[in-house]
C-alpha cells in the first residue's frame, strides 16, 4: 500500500484516528491551512502549508511539515526529565563501559541512526528519532535533552535548559537485577538528584522548585523486568520478591523519590508488548500475563501516589493499545508490516541492508520501533484521546497550573 499518499489525505487519517487537536472549523474554515514560516531566518527548511487538521504548529503526521517552527509555539514549559529503558535512551548507553559480565547494548553504530540528521548513529534505537525526541518535539524543543552521561560541566538552568535524559537501554526497575550494563531506574533517579544539586548552585530554591513542578517527566520501563520474572518462573524461583506486585511497588518508590526531589508531572508510558519482532514462542501465555498484570498495576498506583502526594498529577500513556491498535489496521496507519524487523540481527553492516520501505515497518530492530512509529505514539501519547491515556494526554498534562 502507498505511504501518505498527500499531505491532506495523512492529516485527515491522523485526526480521525488518533483524536489529535486541531483548528476549528468555525473559526478557520474546514479547507483553511496552517502555514508555517522561519521569521527568525534560522531554520531555512521551516516552511511548507498543512491542512488544518493537522496538530497545531505543524507537529507530526503532515509530510510536507515536518520541521518544527519554534517561532509559531514556544516550548509550553521549561524542561523535559526523561527515565526509563531502550525506548527513550538517546545515548547513555555510549558511556557504560565494558565489564566481566559483558558488554553494554548499544546503538552507535550503523546502521541506527540512517535516517537521523546527517545519518549519525546517536545511541538511540532507532532509524532515526525515538519515543523521547517526539515528546520533546511536541513540547516545543528540537530534540530530547541530551543524555546525562555526555554532560561533562555542571547543568545550569539557564534561558536555553530544555532538560536532561537519564535513560538506559536494557535497564528495569529492579536494581538487583544490575549487572553494571545499564542504569536501572533507582540509578538514573540519583543522576536526577546530581542534576538538581548542579543547578542548586545558580539558582534560588524557589525558582528551581518552581521549574521541577512545571517540567514533564517522562518515564518509560518495566520490560527488563518482566522479562526477567518470566525467566524467574519458567524455573521455578518465583517468590513474593519476584512477582510484579513487588514490582509495582518498588517502581512507586522511585516515582516517590523523584516527587521528593521536586517534580510534580508524571507522563507514564506503559509496556507495549513483550512479544517482540524476535520474541514469539509463549506469547499467549504467562509472557502476555505478566503484561497485562504490570500494566493493570499502573493505574491504581499512580491514583494512589496521587492520592497522597500533595500536587502530584500524572498521565498513563497507553503503549499496548496503541501498538495493538496498528497491529489490527496497518494500513490504517501507514504500515505494510507490524510482525517483522527492518534492521536484521545486529543491525549493522554484515546483517544485511535495512529495508527501503523505514517507515512502513513498525518495529526498526527486533524490539525497538521505527522512527514513524515512535512519532506516530507520541503524537497519540501527547494530543490524542482518552483511548491511549488516561486521565488526560500529556498536553493537558504539562498545561495544568
Amino acid at each position: 500500500m502507498a505511504r501518505w499518499p498527500a499531505a491532506a489525505v495523512a492529516c485527515a487519517l491522523g485526526a480521525a484516528l488518533l483524536g489529535m487537536l486541531a483548528v476549528t472549523a468555525d473559526e478557520q474554515g474546514s479547507n483553511s491551512k496552517f502555514t508555517c514560516t522561519d521569521t527568525e531566518k534560522k531554520r531555512p527548511g521551516c516552511t511548507g502549508t498543512c491542512p488544518d487538521r493537522c496538530p497545531q504548529s505543524c507537529i507530526s503526521l503532515c509530510p510536507s511539515c515536518q520541521t518544527y517552527c519554534p517561532d509559531q509555539v514556544q516550548p509550553v514549559r521549561p524542561a523535559l526529565f526523561v527515565f526509563g529503558d531502550g525506548f527513550t535512551d538517546v545515548g547513555n548507553n555510549n558511556y557504560l563501559e565494558n565489564n566481566e559480565v559483558g558488554n553494554p547494548v548499544r546503538a552507535n553504530h550503523s546502521y541506527y541512526g540512517i535516517d537521523f540528521p546527517n545519518s549519525v548513529a546517536t545511541g538511540r534505537f532507532s532509524n532515526g528519532f525515538n519515543l523521547a525526541d517526539f515528546i520533546a518535539k511536541a513540547m516545543g524543543f528540537e530534540m530530547s535533552p541530551p543524555p546525562y552521561l555526555s554532560l561533562n560541566s555542571p547543568t545550569k538552568m539557564d534561558a536555553g535548559f530544555a532538560g536532561v535524559n537519564y535513560a538506559s537501554a536494557t535497564s528495569g526497575i529492579w536494581r538487583d537485577i544490575d549487572t553494571g550494563l545499564d542504569i536501572p531506574l533507582m540509578d538514573q533517579v540519583k543522576n536526577f538528584a546530581d542534576t538538581i544539586g548542579q543547578m542548586g548552585a545558580n539558582r534560588s530554591q524557589q525558582d528551581l522548585s518552581k521549574m521541577l513542578s512545571n517540567s514533564l517527566f517522562l518515564v518509560s520501563t518495566g520490560t527488563t523486568d518482566l522479562y526477567s520474572i518470566y525467566n524467574i518462573n519458567n524455573n521455578g524461583g518465583s517468590d513474593t520478591k519476584t512477582n510484579v506486585p513487588h514490582l509495582i511497588s518498588s517502581y512507586g518508590d522511585s516515582l516517590t523519590a523523584l516527587y521528593n526531589l521536586g517534580a510534580r508531572k508524571f507522563g507514564i508510558i506503559n509496556v507495549p508488548t513483550l512479544c517482540t519482532a524476535v520474541v514469539r514462542h509463549g506469547c499467549e501465555g504467562l509472557i502476555t500475563s505478566l503484561r497485562v498484570e504490570f500494566n493493570d498495576g499502573i493505574k491504581p498506583l499512580m491514583a494512589g501516589l496521587a492520592s497522597n502526594l500533595s500536587g502530584l498529577r500524572y498521565s498513563i500513556a497507553d503503549f499496548h493499545a496503541f501498538s495493538d491498535a496498528v497491529n489490527m489496521n496497518p494500513s490504517a496507519y501507514g504500515f505494510v508490516n507490524t510482525g517483522g524487523a527492518c534492521c536484521q540481527g545486529s543491525c549493522a553492516p554484515g546483517s544485511g541492508l535495512p529495508c527501503a520501505n523505514r517507515s512502513q515497518y513498525w518495529y526498526w530492530d527486533e524490539e525497538y520501533p521505527t522512527e514513524q512509529a515512535a512519532k506516530l505514539a507520541a503524537s497519540a501519547f501527547f494530543n490524542g484521546t482518552t483511548q491511549f491515556t488516561t486521565p488526560m494526554n500529556f498536553k493537558m498534562l504539562i498545561n495544568q497550573k
